[in-house]
């Protein structure tokens, strides 16, 4: 009973460490996106904001770089320029994670059904090298994606940008969706297939829906990515994502980290929002075919 009650003791103890370890940057952004330069800059450290203000967040959706008459001395905004570009790279994050996560649950969709309902010699293999292609570093790949892209026209593009995302999203698309299909019964197909079904309309109208968790937990896993990538972004575009953006943000003469930690709480919003929407789907596909 006492090594029992160590042990709990323990795990509760080194959770409540980790919990701590990966909540504390949060809070720590997010207070200070309420704080002033001067404040944040306080001796002792303030907790909790003294006089919790907007100005920063106004600053980020207004562009203005001297809100409420304050100067720009004062450390409030760092560009405006760099200011006004985050709400439209937003929304071109928004779009190549939509077409990356869209990409990746039709392409991942059938070429994870292939793999799991049409064994042919060397499937074994081809599937091990799609998914150990994952562990390829970003650094080893983005040269090869830059000289192509500059020779056909698609360097600072969201087209381009879109192809290097699925690249490199698509292998774990395709496991996620094949280890998923591997827990349908192929029973159901059968039955289909004798009723005049064919293997297309099977995969549309049956497999399909049965495979939903697992579809749209491949989707939003390729969107999360897509959305919080920075190295491809930065290299392949001319900043045009959210991640560049906000970095750049601490590069400019005038910096301020309460315009930053606002700006990285604004592009936190959506994956968190859609996460937290989606989490059943997330952790069913995800525990698909750990348990038969």
């Amino acid at each position: 009973m006492r090594r029992s009650r160590l042990q709990s003791t323990i795990i509760y103890v080194s959770f409540a460490l980790f919990l701590i370890w990966i909540l504390f940057p949060l809070y720590f952004t997010v207070l200070s996106s309420f704080m002033t330069p001067s404040e944040i800059g306080s001796r002792p450290f303030h907790w909790w904001p003294e006089n919790p203000t907007l100005i920063n967040y106004i600053a980020i959706f207004t562009g203005n770089s001297t809100p409420f008459g304050e100067g720009v001395s004062q450390g409030i905004v760092s560009s405006t320029d760099a200011v006004e570009r985050i709400l439209p790279a937003m929304g071109r994050s928004l779009i190549v994670g939509a077409l990356v996560a869209l990409i990746n649950v039709v392409i991942g969709g059938l070429a994870g059904y292939a793999f799991s309902r049409f064994p042919f010699r060397g499937a074994s293999l081809a599937y091990f090298l799609l998914i150990a292609s994952r562990v390829v570093p970003g650094l080893a790949i983005v040269l090869p994606f830059f000289i192509v892209f500059r020779q056909v026209g698609l360097l600072n593009t969201m087209t381009g940008l879109t192809i290097a995302y699925v690249a490199f999203t698509l292998p774990i698309s395709v496991w996620v969706l094949k280890t998923y299909f591997d827990t349908v019964p192929i029973e159901i197909e059968e039955a289909a297939t004798i009723d005049g079904a064919s293997r297309l309309r099977t995969l549309a109208v049956i497999v399909a829906p049965l495979a939903k968790p697992g579809l749209i937990a491949a989707g939003l896993l390729a969107f999360l990515e897509a959305w919080s990538e920075f190295f491809f972004a930065l290299v392949l575009t001319d900043s045009l994502t959210a991640p560049p953006v906000v970095a750049g943000l601490q590069s400019l003469q005038q910096f301020s980290w309460t315009t930053l930690a606002a700006a990285t709480v604004v592009t936190v919003i959506p994956p968190v929002i859609i996460a937290v929407a989606f989490q059943r789907y997330i952790v069913s596909g995800l525990a698909a075919g750990s348990v038969k």
